[in-house]
Order: C-alpha cells, then sequence, then structure tokens
C-alpha cells in the first residue's frame, strides 16, 4: 500500500520512465499510454438477473508518441511493412527510494500514425496507435490464465 502523506520522496511522472522497443532506449518518447479491457460474456435465461458470466474478451490498445528522427529509426529496425511487424515495450517506472514498476505491452502494432511539424520551436513528431496482445504490470496480468 502506498505510504501517504509522501514527504521525502515523489511519485512517478514520466521522467521517472525509461521505456525500450526491441533493444533500443528511446528518451525521446513523450508520451506512451495503455488501456485493456476484459469484457464479461453474460449469461442469462428466463430470470431477469443475470445467471452467470464467462471470463469474457480482453482487448488492448495504446499510444505513443516521439520525434520524427527516434520515429525513422524504430520503423529502419521493424523494417519493410513495418506496420504489420508485433515488437514489444516495456517501460521501467522508477524513483530513488521506491520500487521499481515494470510495464510490459507485448505484441505490439503500429494501426495508425500521424506527424508533422509547424513553426515554432516544438520538434517534428509522430504519434501512433497501438494494438496491443498482452500487458502486464510487474509480470502480471488482468488476464486468468493468460497465453504468453
Amino acid at each position: 500500500m502506498a505510504d501517504y502523506p509522501l514527504i521525502n520522496g515523489r511519485k512517478y511522472d514520466h521522467s521517472s520512465a525509461e521505456i525500450q522497443i526491441q533493444d533500443t532506449i528511446y528518451t525521446g518518447i513523450s508520451a506512451i499510454g495503455w488501456d485493456e479491457t476484459l469484457t464479461p460474456g453474460i449469461v442469462r435465461g428466463t430470470a431477469a438477473q443475470k445467471l452467470a458470466r464467462t471470463v469474457g474478451e480482453h482487448d488492448a490498445e495504446g499510444s505513443l508518441s516521439m520525434p520524427l528522427e527516434d520515429f525513422a529509426e524504430l520503423i529502419a529496425a521493424l523494417g519493410d511493412g513495418y506496420m504489420g511487424v508485433p515488437f514489444d515495450i516495456v517501460a521501467n517506472y522508477s524513483n530513488e527510494g521506491q520500487a521499481n514498476t515494470k510495464v510490459e505491452l507485448l505484441g505490439c502494432r503500429i494501426t495508425n500514425q500521424s506527424g508533422g511539424s509547424e513553426a515554432g520551436s516544438d520538434p517534428a513528431m509522430v504519434e501512433k496507435s497501438l494494438d496491443i496482445m498482452l500487458i502486464q504490470i510487474n509480470g502480471l496480468t488482468a488476464v486468468p490464465n493468460a497465453l504468453r
């Protein structure tokens, strides 16, 4: 359980993350996100109430935002047809005096990408949507009896 109030420490923020894709650590990633659901099937009969539910269907997706140069490096590593190539993302969150948290986005594929630049001081960025096969947080999954 988290200790509150947190007087001599800090909570994770984006600067607490070390993000690795394939064998490369990308320090330019400005945003990473994930979302997963496990939606149960409902068993109904002649009663108005639910009789039971199944484990359900799992789905996971995510997003990633990175500078154009880093994106070019990533797709070069994935190769031609890169939107069809699965890859893993590992985000390790750590702060001094705090336990590490490891988030693994396994079997990612890029499903959508958008990018560009505009006048001003902001870098050219690429945002990607990801389809994710499985998410593990400190080795644990949301899916009972998950295939690995």
